[in-house]
């Protein structure tokens, strides 16, 4: 399964991100980087194996953004905003 996390690279959504890569999820993230930090994707990768990690990318867009949108949401079961 795939899912779609807004705001991937702030507090709650790199978190969730972690813990649905380590329930072995696909993780698709989406962020603007406006508030959120890329340091907080890099622990998310530092907690995660590999494998799990392999299961994760990154779209650097905005959700305002309907391109960044139609874009991330590709392949993707859920949403989590």
């Amino acid at each position: 399964m795939n899912l779609l996390i807004t705001g991937a690279a702030g507090f709650i959504g790199s978190n969730l991100c972690e813990f649905l890569l380590k329930k072995n999820f696909g993780v698709i993230a989406l962020d603007n980087f406006s508030t959120g930090h890329k340091s907080n994707l890099v622990s998310v990768k530092l907690s995660v194996s590999d494998s799990q990690w392999s299961q994760f990318s990154l779209i650097e867009g905005d959700i305002r953004n309907i391109n960044d949108c139609m874009d991330a949401c590709k392949g993707v079961d859920y949403i989590l905003h």
